[in-house]
């Protein structure tokens, strides 16, 4: 029996890889995309197609979210705002500490509704203890998930790396056949040692397992990477007891550091970015690294704005992501994209709406790895969309739906609701 066909028709359809169409379609048979085009076309072609018509509204592919913490969704409110990053970190393990297995998982899959309903069809899920696997592949979710894997002690790299190996192994078995690839987080260089890097980087690259990692972050990660200095030591390392010379501190910055691990590549996701330099973004770009630009988390923690215009001249892959709801206020990727525009505007460093569309959707694909099947409107693409009502905008505001890049200026800085579309 033949897959049914719908023909999902809307005043403006932007297939990001190639230019919005004006009452534009797309046909889709079964899971998959099968044509895209205007819509007067598509119904010539397909005259048998049963037609949902979304009208004044501007259907766009759905969105990747690269990097999360669905885990901590029932921390929503539940930190004071504007503490520093070393302050939040031990408030952050204290609350999560207070979570058990079963509230856990059931934050997770309230993130997951919550992710999946804002029209974001795959994510970068962080996971530590892996509760959010269920929900996520339940769900319909798809992406990355990484185990997160941390000692700051050199001679217990081996043994951490086996037993993250070993837990990667047993989820592989547990969910073979889902949606989901299983990837390694190695979660900071304030909390991993140069071993567990270098180790950890090159097994995932022998193995093809991606690797995530919070990196340049706060001033704060700087300093202890300098000298041991700062709040990472007085604040987070003194508060948990931690010994701070397990090994010396490499003098360099967080993005050298990686570098000189071996822990950059094509296949390694470092989530923030805000504290580097231009030598740093042209190790980047040299080793094909991609990043996820998290903006509110980065101002919640006190960590500055990421230099978007270097980032662009320097050519780096750039996804976005909303972090954890224990940093950020929702878990809408449009809405990250929204802060993105008005935060690099304010700065003097305006965003082009079609480029950060492009970062909420193929790039989050190309990060994650996800390019065959998501990311953009093309044929053999799986039908993922989200939709924005333009008639939101009000009778008396004509000009920002009079043309696609009008509509697409509006959308892009968060003047209307984003959501999912359901076929």
């Amino acid at each position: 029996m033949a897959a049914p066909l719908t023909l999902l028709a809307a005043r403006y359809v932007y297939p990001v890889a190639a230019r919005a169409i004006t009452d534009g379609a797309v046909a889709v048979e079964g899971e998959r995309i099968l044509a895209v085009g205007s819509a007067t076309d598509l119904a010539a072609r397909y005259p048998n197609a049963r037609r949902v018509d979304l009208g004044m509204t501007a259907l766009l592919p759905a969105a990747i979210n690269a990097h999360t913490h669905l885990e901590l969704t029932a921390l929503r409110g539940a930190i004071a705002e504007e503490l520093p990053m070393a302050e939040w970190i031990i408030a952050l393990m204290e609350q999560r500490r207070a979570l058990g297995e079963d509230a856990l998982r059931a934050s997770a899959a309230k993130g997951a509704r919550q992710t999946l309903a804002s029209g974001v069809a795959a994510i970068g899920e962080i996971a530590t203890y892996g509760h959010a696997i269920a929900p996520v592949i339940e769900s319909g979710l798809r992406g990355v998930i990484y185990l997160e894997a941390l000692s700051g002690d050199p001679a217990q790299a081996d043994a951490t790396l086996e037993r993250a190996k070993a837990q990667l192994a047993r989820w592989q078995a547990e969910y073979r056949g889902a949606p989901v690839r299983f990837g390694l987080s190695l979660h900071a260089p304030y909390t991993v040692s140069a071993p567990l890097f270098e180790r950890g980087a090159a097994w995932c690259r022998a193995e093809g397992v991606p690797l995530s990692i919070h990196a340049a972050e706060s001033p704060a990660e700087t300093l202890w990477l300098r000298d041991r200095s700062g709040p990472i030591r007085d604040t987070l390392y003194a508060s948990r007891g931690l010994p701070v010379d397990l090994e010396p501190a490499p003098g360099v910055s967080p993005i050298r550091h990686l570098a000189t691990c071996g822990a950059l590549g094509a296949e390694t996701l470092l989530a923030h970015g805000v504290q580097v330099d231009a030598d740093d973004l042209a190790l980047l770009h040299a080793t094909r690294t991609a990043l996820a630009h998290c903006p509110r988390s980065n101002t919640r923690l006190l960590n500055g704005r990421l230099p978007w215009a270097a980032y662009r001249a320097a050519d780096v892959r750039l996804a976005l992501g909303t972090d954890s709801l224990a940093s950020a206020p929702s878990l809408s990727l449009w809405e990250e994209a929204a802060a993105a525009l008005a935060l690099h505007t304010a700065a003097g460093e305006p965003p082009d709406p079609a480029e950060l569309l492009r970062l909420a959707t193929l790039g989050g694909a190309d990060a994650l790895g996800l390019l065959d099947d998501l990311g953009s409107l093309e044929p053999g693409k799986l039908a993922r969309f989200a939709s924005a009502p333009l008639d939101q905008l009000g009778q008396f505001d004509a000009a920002s739906r009079a043309t696609p890049d009008a509509a697409l200026r509006a959308v892009m800085s968060g003047r209307v609701r984003i959501g999912a579309v359901r076929l």
